[in-house]
């Protein structure tokens, strides 16, 4: 699967840094792209929806937030079967490489120092298998 039909959702709570982000998934040729500006939206989102077959096929999400809603990173990320992949980005944890926080078979959560287009783009050509 091409990672340009992917369904990309991004949680970031700093709009100027979620159109960033956006922009650069566009410039990389992604075109499936849903927002969501707090941990509530993003639960509307993949837990509550009126959709529930509804899945993604990669979460971005800001490490503040997740902070901010006091929620362990893997276990939001293996209890939610919607996510196939996720990307936390956090300034102050991340690495200049992406970091595996968590793998399987089939899924995988990393950790990136800085969401911007060289980092996303490598990261989706790596989860892109």
């Amino acid at each position: 699967m091409s990672y340009k039909c992917w369904r990309i959702l991004i949680a970031e709570q700093h709009s100027t840094l979620q159109d960033r982000i956006e922009k650069a998934f566009r410039e990389l040729g992604c075109r499936h792209i849903t927002r969501a500006r707090s941990f509530r939206e993003l639960l509307g989102v993949t837990h509550y929806s009126h959709e529930p077959f509804e899945h993604f096929d990669l979460l971005i999400i800001n490490g503040e937030l997740l902070a901010a809603a006091g929620v362990d990173p893997v276990r939001f990320f293996q209890s939610n079967s919607q996510i196939r992949h996720g990307v936390i980005h956090d300034a102050r944890r991340g690495q200049p490489h992406a970091e595996t926080v968590y793998a399987n078979q089939r899924r995988q959560l990393r950790l990136i120092q800085t969401p911007d287009r060289p980092a996303l783009k490598s990261l989706l050509e790596q989860l892109d298998v």
